[in-house]
């Protein structure tokens, strides 16, 4: 739990750190006869058919929610075909097509491949061929790191190795072979899965794959996890590193188990299922080193949900003989005429770079009229939310906690907050007292950092221990039935907010899909200000009676029989898809793919599963005679009580309105009104007023209106005034 800090990464590293994780996936397919086998649990189907077909559909999803993800498919043992591309060495080494950003030729020549199987079956296009040598999997693997090292574009490279062979190689120099080349994909920071079919009756037989892959003398501790561990993503508004791959252990599941039938496409559909992160921060519990010391933990926040949404990016296009070009637009940066030069140095931003080229940002103030210049050190004091804005360091040489002293009359050392991103615990609340209506915005998951702070480059490093030290603060709100309230910036760019730290799983709480577990930690809830929270409109709460609800016996017992019958399983995210993006892209795809689409694929019915379930219901009332009639008996019960409320209605109205007070009628003399005469402002006068005038000249004429009746005084006063 004590405090450490990292120095900070080399300037020149910084350079190279992206913003965006961009994953390339290679799929590795040897080619075996038992792959090209039709297996009656996937309706007569190959294992290569289900295995291209996933492929297939997981291209189409990704093009939807990750258009940055690259997709590549080799496969060795493979006779050469004028569907495939040879690798040229070995020969049995061939591509459907290389690894690149998912593009429209890519995706349409594998839809047109599985679309066409019934024309020409996949073992006429992919057979096989052995290998002369077991020697040309060593050259197949290491010109898979070639692939991976030719494209930069991706900063997380991962290769799904797919095999029925469990025999891989029978002499000691190929297993060390292949055993370098293994640990030369983790050097390189790539990521490698393999993925074990088994075929018929036949039992995976994973010992030599265990040799392969866990090598003790380049394994490191941290690498001892499942390779499914570590699947993060890195905050996409932070600086982030190469994502670096961990290895295998002994109990990793990939090694107990195989794959079989149907288990493919699920598998394969795992490759999205990404653990997106969106924070990580310390959680200080305690930092004024009088009784609870420098406490705290490292914490890292996952997204529990994200809507879908269609990125719009401008696209400038000019047409040339019915084609489409694309625009390309270049800026420059001139003064007095001539053009400002910034010249590109490695280690430092852009920012930095057009300052020292004589650029400033500037912000406009009063109307426009002025302009005020921030240089970099200014900005970022003023976004700097931490409420540390100390003009000297503490000369202790223990910066990270010191004691405050009592005495008031000695001057005490200040306490060296955290900078952002932080979260500081500020006390406890009970269970029963949080109220869901205050959440503000959707939650986050929190968890403990196992790697307290050090492999983020939000942080240079974090709390030690922080696992145990979170471990203790979950089970103690959980036995003491209570949640944490914490303030702090989850970001080093954000505000300030107030948040409300809940247990996950409580002694009342429930599953929120069946079958699945919620793992144990915190739910990170954004809760409002005093400011933020909106009152009822005084006149609602005035003039509004609150009844005393009643209800009706009939009803409540006729919907008590009614509901069950319909009961439906648990809302799971997964199920509903977004109708409207899947129909966006579902024309989109047929359109280029030049797939037929009929009216019937244009039904609501097929493109909203929220339809789909209601149109469920409703077949399922009508073919239940039972129901049909609680439903009558709960319609007329509803329109007799519709038809008492309408009554009541309008008489409760007409006593919440407020009654108008009459205003009292003041008298005006001559003076006033010859005065506004003349000053034409007679319209100030009511209508009672002005009568009362006309009263004591019966020569005004009569007019029912305000204005006709001031035209009648002008009238009268101008003919008085000439006289």
């Amino acid at each position: 739990m004590s405090w450490y800090s990292q120095e900070a990464t080399d300037e020149s590293s910084r350079a190279f750190q992206q913003y965006e994780i961009k994953e390339g996936i290679a799929f590795l397919i040897e080619i075996t006869p038992e792959l090209l086998a039709p297996v009656s649990e996937l309706n007569s189907r190959s294992q290569l058919f289900e295995i291209l077909s996933s492929i297939n559909d997981l291209m189409q999803e990704l093009i939807m929610t990750s258009r940055s993800t690259g997709i590549g498919i080799y496969l060795y043992n493979c006779q050469p075909n004028s569907k495939l591309r040879s690798m040229k060495n070995p020969s049995n080494f061939q591509k459907l097509f290389h690894l690149n950003v998912l593009n429209l030729q890519n995706m349409k020549k594998l839809n047109d491949m599985i679309q066409d199987v019934s024309i020409k079956p996949l073992n006429e296009i992919f057979k096989y061929k052995p290998s002369e040598s077991e020697t040309q999997l060593t050259t197949v693997l290491s010109k898979m790191i070639d692939e991976f090292t030719n494209k930069k574009e991706f900063n997380k490279r991962r290769m799904f190795w797919i095999t029925t062979n469990d025999k891989p190689y029978t002499q000691e120099t190929t297993k060390e072979a292949i055993w370098r080349i293994i640990d030369d994909f983790y050097y390189y920071g790539f990521f490698i899965e393999p993925f074990f079919l088994s075929s018929g009756d036949k039992r995976f037989d994973f010992e030599l794959f265990k040799d392969i892959f866990m090598n003790t003398n380049y394994l490191k501790r941290s690498q001892e996890r499942a390779l499914q561990d570590e699947e993060q993503e890195r905050d996409l508004e932070n600086e982030q590193e190469l994502v670096r791959p961990r290895g295998f252990s002994k109990d990793s599941a990939v090694f107990k188990y195989s794959i079989v039938g149907k288990q493919i496409r699920q598998r394969i559909f795992r490759i999205k299922e990404v653990r997106r992160m969106q924070f990580t921060c310390d959680l200080i519990l305690s930092d004024d080193g009088t009784l609870g010391g420098g406490l705290g933990c490292t914490i890292r926040a996952y997204t529990l949900y994200s809507h879908e949404k269609i990125k719009k990016n401008e696209l400038l296009l000019y047409t040339r003989d019915e084609t489409l070009k694309k625009v390309f637009t270049t800026n420059k940066l001139k003064q007095r005429g001539e053009e400002i030069v910034i010249k590109k140095e490695k280690g430092k931003s852009a920012t930095q770079l057009k300052e020292e080229s004589g650029i400033r940002k500037g912000y406009e103030i009063g109307g426009g009229e002025d302009v005020v210049f921030l240089n970099r050190e200014q900005l970022e004091f003023l976004t700097n939310y931490a409420f540390d804005h100390r003009l000297h360091e503490s000369e202790s040489l223990d910066t990270t906690f010191v004691d405050i002293t009592v005495d008031e009359a000695t001057q005490g050392k200040p306490v060296l907050f955290s900078k952002p991103p932080y979260l500081k615990l500020i006390g406890f609340r009970d269970l029963n007292q949080f109220n869901p209506v205050y959440t503000c915005g959707p939650p986050t998951f929190v968890t403990a950092d196992i790697e307290n702070g050090l492999v983020t480059t939000s942080l240079q490093g974090g709390f030690s221990n922080s696992l145990e030290t979170f471990a203790s603060l979950y089970r103690s709100c959980i036995k003491l039935k209570q949640y944490a309230i914490v303030f702090g910036c989850t970001r080093s760019n954000s505000r300030p907010f107030l948040y409300a730290l809940y247990p996950t799983c409580t002694t009342n709480s429930s599953k929120l899909i069946s079958g699945s577990e919620f793992p144990q930690g915190f739910l990170l809830i954004k809760l409002p200000w005093l400011e933020d929270v909106r009152s009822l409109p005084g006149e609602y709460i005035n003039h509004t009676k609150s009844e005393p609800i009643q209800t009706d016996d009939d009803l409540v017992e006729n919907f008590k029989e009614l509901l069950p019958k319909f009961k439906l399983q648990p809302y799971n995210p997964k199920d509903f898809p977004n109708p409207t993006m899947n129909y966006f892209y579902k024309v989109a795809k047929h359109e280029i793919l030049q797939i037929d689409f009929t009216p019937q694929d244009k039904i609501l019915s097929k493109n909203d599963i929220t339809i789909k379930k209601l149109q469920e219901v409703k077949q399922s009332i009508s073919n239940d005679e039972s129901s049909i009639e609680i439903l009558k008996k709960i319609n007329l019960k509803l329109n007799e009580i519709e038809r008492v409320e309408s009554k009541k209605r309008p008489v409760i109205e007409q006593s919440n309105e407020p009654k108008k007070k009459l205003k009292p009628n003041v008298e005006i003399s001559e003076d006033k009104i010859l005065f506004a005469w003349k000053n034409d402002t007679l319209i100030q006068f009511n209508m009672d007023q002005l009568r009362s005038f006309r009263k004591k000249y019966p020569d005004i004429k009569y007019a029912s209106k305000k204005v006709e009746l001031i035209e009648n005084i002008k009238e009268f006063l101008n003919s008085r005034q000439k006289k």
